[in-house]
């Protein structure tokens, strides 16, 4: 073959090839220990300074200057089974059938807050705090699954000043601004056997939205002592991420994208028996079909194109969250929670970047009371309540293994199961 064949063939070829892929649902794992240890069924609870999140109008019940230190370390452990994927030629991509199992490193997510009642009435608050983010790393060789992805990450960062207001001894309101910053990026590696020049080459982008807001509202109404309601609206955020995309010793190009944060309605009810023992529950709506695609733009033509569109179809989800809290002695607390959370991911748009499926997420917690020092701890377990299979019909899998030239898509069948642990400690200090 001739030079200006084999350069025509490379050219017909990368205008085939998805270049990038940014974005995937994520979790909150919980902000501050006594909420997560509770499941996160805190809206009807919220009296600490991480009631910014989970409910701005609960900083009406501190009554002193309070401040909040801590993290979770959470542990991923994620595997696909049996991961048969076949190219638009009908050839067993290596390994065939194998099992994959993710190599990510352990996540420490930290938050910190701070509470002061002004007034009576008035109290403000100021937390920092991650309330989404996800970072999964799988092996970059020998790894049929590294042609759609072997590293991906996403995150924001937010500081939240916040004011709650007491209009009556029952009922309070509170609103706080979210001020973030959001990160995104991705790596896989093209499958081109028929192209040995870019056959296995690496594609790498980050992205990063640099300041991006959204706010918080909340409602605590208490109308009789045992019995409390919470409200709470997390408003969408809009982003404009921007950075690069490169195909690593080929080109790199600038890239830019907007990929919205859903907003979110949570509401609980919480009740108490009986002085030392209370009972809550909630239901947390989260809007994810707003993200039914995105396209990440180029500066300058990224092996032929100009921009990439990527669909996701994502579904709205509808979490249920218990805790319960026993206050053993002046000393000790316990508690435990529960929350079932469905995968907004539907099978067509799966990929490994975010291998999501319907999961349960078991809690307990103690906390330790030494007057104006206390210790919050959580422990969670979060497990998919079943295989995932996914039987050659996700889009997103079956074209990382497409025809370069006509960019007919391969095929994938595998099953997909997973777990994650998650260890939170928070300390506490009132003045």
């Amino acid at each position: 073959m001739g030079k200006f064949k084999r350069l025509a063939l490379l050219f017909v070829a990368l205008l085939c090839f998805p270049l990038a892929s940014f974005a995937g649902n994520v979790d909150t794992f919980g902000i501050g220990s006594k909420a997560t240890a509770l499941g996160g069924a805190y809206a009807a609870y919220a009296d600490g300074p991480f009631a910014v999140y989970y409910n701005p109008a609960g900083l009406t019940q501190i009554k002193r200057p309070t401040v909040s230190v801590g993290g979770e370390l959470m542990d991923p452990s994620l595997k696909l089974y049996d991961y048969k994927a076949i190219d638009a030629n009908g050839n067993e991509v290596q390994p065939y059938g194998s099992t994959i199992s993710d190599t990510s490193p352990t996540l420490i997510i930290p938050f910190t807050g701070f509470a002061i009642p002004l007034t009576d009435r008035i109290a403000v608050g100021f937390a920092v705090y991650v309330p989404y983010g996800l970072h999964l790393k799988w092996r970059s060789y020998s790894n049929a699954g590294m042609y759609n992805s072997f590293e991906s990450y996403y995150m924001r960062v937010v500081a939240t000043p916040t004011i709650a207001y007491k209009i009556s001894d029952k009922l309070s309101i509170g609103f706080g601004i979210s001020i973030g910053r959001s990160y995104s990026g991705s790596e896989r590696r093209i499958y081109a056997p028929s192209i040995p020049a870019l056959n296995n080459k690496v594609i790498k982008g980050n992205l990063m939205d640099a300041v991006n807001y959204s706010y918080n509202i909340g409602i605590m109404y208490k109308p009789t002592e045992k019995l409390t309601l919470g409200l709470t609206y997390r408003s969408m955020t809009h982003t404009h991420f921007s950075g690069n995309v490169k195909v690593v010793g080929v080109q790199t190009v600038g890239a830019d994208t907007s990929i919205d944060h859903p907003d979110q309605i949570q509401a609980g009810i919480r009740y108490k028996p009986m002085k030392n023992l209370s009972l809550e529950a909630d239901v947390l709506w989260t809007h994810w079909d707003l993200i039914d695609e995105y396209t990440i733009h180029f500066n300058h033509p990224l092996l032929g194109k100009t921009e990439e569109v990527f669909p996701r179809n994502w579904k709205n989800t509808l979490q249920y969250k218990f805790g319960v809290e026993w206050k053993a002695s002046k000393l000790i607390t316990l508690r435990a929670g529960y929350y079932y959370d469905p995968s907004p991911i539907p099978t067509n748009t799966f990929d490994i970047l975010w291998p999501d499926g319907n999961k349960s997420t078991y809690c307990a917690g103690i906390g330790l009371n030494f007057g104006r020092f206390s210790i919050d701890t959580a422990i969670q377990y979060i497990n998919a309540t079943s295989h995932r299979h996914i039987r050659g019909d996700s889009k997103e899998l079956n074209g990382s293994y497409s025809d370069p030239i006509t960019g007919e898509p391969g095929s994938v069948d595998t099953k997909t199961y997973g777990h994650l642990w998650g260890y939170s400690l928070t300390l506490n200090y009132t003045f």
